[in-house]
């Protein structure tokens, strides 16, 4: 993220919510700090919670290293309790290899679907498992190794039929880059038409799958500091666009889209806009010819890590990090009333550091929002369950 230059006074249409926040409960207990998670809602309600936490310090030959170790997890609200998805072995194949640029996808029958980074020394692999038949996929034979710098940047995990969907960028030779949608076809990674101008630079890509399969993106193209946020959908046989760019001011300063599709499969977007040099995040929605805002501003200047999820009613919910004095705190807001009902900070402790929120909505329309945060030292993963939106 660039620096933030000026903080302007907040003025989007907010309400903000007069009821205590819910109590917060902790996720699984585990042995080291807790640095990446992803929280997903299955149909029957149950949430699947995945985690990178730090292990011990491993020697490469060339220096030293934190390892980490991933574990995937599953509680039925309303208890709190978490139980291992398997026997509780980490998931990553080549302990102890770092793990990062942790996924998390669920397909429509509630089947997890993990994909993550491992890296040790100079090489970088993406790797996968599901949950199928009450057992973790070994598909260390289906790692992707290419151009990892670029593409361990540009990915963005979808699943159908227990089998994960990327959408997967590359760099090209004399500039510009590729982004595509690929699937596992039996033997090697197969790879759609691009759906970016490929003269252009683009990246962060954003995908999910309406319900007969086919893949709606969105992304962003062009130079770093004059970028469009820009959407298309697969029509079975060419993509389609969707408008044109979803930015407030065009060729700005844009960063982390996402992305999510509600019952019908219309398309909400939300990202990260330079607002008089901070970042602020903002959402649209496709309306069947043109993109809408959904309120005003979400969050104040300054936002960072947003997450995207909607509820059975199609209503946005968004989590996001604002920075106060180097201190994360997390923030949620639902949309109500063609505006934002804001429910301030999350944490546990305002004045600890609390970062990498998800935020997942279940089928009755409960809202739960994981995060990290430091509890005396160390960051645990907590969580805050909210009742469904009237």
């Amino acid at each position: 993220m660039r620096p933030h230059l000026l903080l302007l006074p907040f003025c989007a249409a907010i309400t903000a919510h007069a009821a205590p926040l819910p109590p917060f409960t902790t996720g699984p207990t585990l042995n080291g700090p807790v640095r990446e998670l992803r929280l997903a809602a299955a149909p029957d309600g149950a949430l699947v919670l995945a985690v990178a936490s730090d292990d011990a310090r491993v020697s490469s030959g060339r220096g030293t290293f934190v390892g980490r170790l991933l574990t995937a997890w599953q509680s039925t609200p309303p208890a709190s309790t978490w139980t291992p998805l398997g026997d509780g072995t980490p998931l990553n194949y080549d302990r102890p290899r770092p793990v990062s640029s942790l996924n998390l996808a669920l397909d429509a029958r509630g089947t997890p679907v993990l994909v993550w980074n491992e890296n040790y020394g100079d090489n970088d692999v993406v790797v996968m498992r599901a949950w199928r038949g009450g057992a973790w996929t070994d598909w260390r034979a289906r790692y992707l190794g290419e151009d990892l710098t670029y593409a361990a940047r540009t990915l963005s995990v979808a699943a159908r039929s227990g089998e994960p969907v990327l959408a997967w960028g590359d760099t090209l030779r004399g500039g510009g880059s590729r982004l595509t949608i690929r699937t596992w076809d039996g033997r090697t990674w197969a790879r759609g038409e691009p759906f970016n101008d490929v003269t252009r630079f683009s990246r962060a890509p954003a995908l999910a799958l309406d319900a007969a399969g086919r893949p709606v993106v969105a992304w962003l193209q062009g130079d770093v500091l004059a970028s469009d946020v820009l959407a298309k959908r697969w029509t079975g046989a060419t993509w389609e666009a969707l408008g044109g760019p979803l930015n407030r001011t065009p060729s700005t300063y844009v960063a982390a889209t996402r992305l999510a599709l509600d019952t019908r499969g219309t398309p909400v977007v939300a990202w990260l806009e330079d607002v008089s040099g901070a970042d602020t995040l903002r959402a649209s929605r496709w309306n069947g010819r043109t993109w809408t805002p959904i309120g005003g501003d979400v969050s104040s200047p300054g936002a960072a890590s947003p997450s995207l999820a909607l509820d059975p009613s199609g209503r946005a919910v968004l989590a996001w990090v604002e920075e106060r004095a180097g201190v994360g705190q997390v923030r949620l807001a639902r949309e109500r009333a063609g505006g934002w009902e804001q429910f301030g900070i999350l944490n546990r402790d305002a004045a600890r550091d609390a970062r990498s929120p998800s935020v997942t909505a279940d089928a009755s329309g409960h809202v739960t929002v994981a995060w990290r945060e430091d509890v005396g030292g160390t960051y645990r993963a907590l969580l805050r369950r909210f009742p469904a939106s009237p």
